[in-house]
């Protein structure tokens, strides 16, 4: 019997806060722990065959994947049904490297895979696997920051790449920087950096403000008009939007107005919405990413569970991350959002239907097991809807002009 699946991805960034790589984690069962009985190489392979299905570059954004590898898999290297292209093969820490081994990384290689080590620590055991290995991730919470130098040091002299994973802190973030880490995994850049006694300035709270009612289903046509003309470089850029995914029209739109009634409140209010968050200064593009897919993931999981006002629930999901685009704390930001008290309190104590959506997008964007299930909705239906919001973001934010 094949099995659903969930599939979710997490970020890895390299010293400019670029994105450089998405690690894909999978689920096999609707259980928030493996059954006694699931052959967890047979699950590796379904989740392979139906991720070349949805396909690698789509969900890499054309990055580099990192997906984790059982020992089987690095054995038998004829089993992976994925080109080499971009990929970057994971091998598990729990995958003893013996000779056999040795030999399956070797031919991986050869066949134009790259290949990580996941969570090494230090052992003669890997002294011989090392010159093959291009990547080593290392858990900084499975060490005490003093051996953080040393590891990396070891690791480096062997010519390999070093990925921080689990950097929770802007201070971690600066640390592994200095010491020379190459790439980064965790919550640390999804998290505000927060200035006691910081202020915002005018023109944020004018950008917070904006986002509140250009998101706000009750605002209606004439002043979404009028919010989006008061801005030039907004107006210029919505109609050039417009335009080009009018063409099939063989006419030009040269008024909001129009622009507006031709694509539909939803997919304007989108497309602005994007624009003015990607105009933030300094902050990672994977930010304004992740914010468009946890709105849409809530958006549409509102939509399939019949919920009322599912633009609230892109909302909710689009303003989880406005802490740290903003770089201070989200009750901070919210003082300056007229928004509803619901909206408000599913924000920030994830209180009632809109709380509880974003609690599970959050939940599945980590890979969580706790993330399989959703009101009545079935395992496919959720993997489809991930998806879907994945692709949409991506798209979004491609449109954008984000990287």
């Amino acid at each position: 019997m094949e099995k659903d699946f969930f599939l979710a991805r997490q970020p890895i960034l390299d010293r400019n806060l670029k994105l450089y790589a998405y690690e894909l984690l999978f689920r096999a069962s609707e259980e928030n722990s493996a059954p006694a009985d699931l052959d967890d190489e047979a699950a590796t392979a379904q989740v392979l065959t139906n991720a070349m299905e949805i396909g690698i570059d789509r969900l890499s954004r054309g990055r580099v994947t990192f997906i984790n590898l059982p020992r089987k898999f690095v054995l038998d290297p004829n089993l992976l049904p994925i080109e080499p292209t971009r990929v970057m093969l994971e091998i598990l820490e729990d995958v003893v490297p013996d000779d056999d081994v040795l030999a399956g990384v070797k031919s991986l290689r050869d066949s134009g895979f790259k290949i990580a080590l996941d969570d090494v620590v230090e052992s003669e055991d890997y002294e011989e696997l090392m010159p093959h290995v291009d990547t080593v991730k290392i858990d900084i919470r499975a060490m005490q920051e003093s051996d953080w130098a040393p590891q990396i040091e070891r690791i480096k002299a062997h010519h390999c790449k070093v990925l921080a994973e689990k950097v929770e802190t802007e201070e971690e973030f600066q640390k592994l920087m200095s010491l020379g880490v190459d790439y980064f995994q965790g919550y640390f850049f999804a998290r505000p950096r927060i200035v006691r006694g910081k202020k915002l300035p005018t023109n944020k709270i004018a950008l917070l403000r904006l986002l509140s009612r250009i998101s706000d289903p009750e605002t209606d046509l004439e002043e979404l008009q009028q919010l989006i003309s008061q801005d030039v470089g907004l107006s210029v850029r919505a109609l050039a939007y417009v335009n080009s995914a009018a063409n099939a029209l063989n006419r030009k739109i040269d008024s909001i107005k129009e622009a507006i009634v031709y694509l539909g409140r939803g997919t304007i209010r989108n497309w602005v919405v994007l624009y003015i968050m990607s105009g933030v200064d300094g902050k990672a593009d994977e930010i304004v990413t992740m914010g468009l897919v946890r709105g849409r993931l809530c958006e549409l999981l509102a939509q399939r569970s019949g919920l009322e006002n599912p633009d609230s629930y892109f909302a909710v999901g689009l303003f989880s991350v406005l802490d740290a685009l903003l770089d201070v704390p989200l009750e901070e930001a919210l003082k300056y959002l007229p928004l509803p008290q619901d909206m408000q309190d599913a924000l920030t104590e994830r209180d009632g239907d809109r709380g509880e959506a974003l609690s599970y997008a959050v939940s599945l964007e980590a890979g969580d097991g706790e993330a399989v299930a959703y009101r009545d909705l079935d395992t496919a239906e959720l993997a489809d809807i991930y998806m879907a919001a994945v692709q949409w973001g991506d798209t979004a934010a491609r449109q954008a002009g984000l990287e």
